[in-house]
């Protein structure tokens, strides 16, 4: 199985060559928020986030238990520093849980 950074930097690397910069949707920063936190988060599931919504470079999430929310406040900055190291730029400047 490919891994999200391999696929980005392919699309990345494809659209430098056409000359346009593509912004990433809103799933995809999902599912790269959620790589960056299972590696801080070891029991994090899919289950255990309800919703996400990115606004501004600011990351909303809806989580189904408050143990999880308040590791994830507790580890929010590594998260995001991880989160735009995966995509390559910086798509996400804050998470509010």
């Amino acid at each position: 199985m490919k891994t999200i950074q391999s696929i980005l930097k392919k699309k990345k690397s494809s659209s430098v060559e056409s000359r346009q910069v593509k912004e990433l949707d809103e799933k995809t920063i999902a599912r790269v928020f959620l790589e960056a936190a299972k590696g801080e988060i070891k029991n994090l599931s899919d289950a255990d986030i309800r919703e996400m919504k990115l606004k501004n470079k600011t990351l909303y999430i809806k989580t189904a238990h408050p143990v999880i929310s308040s590791e994830l406040m507790l580890r929010r900055e590594k998260i995001v520093e991880e989160l735009n190291g995966i995509a390559g730029k910086r798509v996400v400047e804050g998470i509010v849980i």
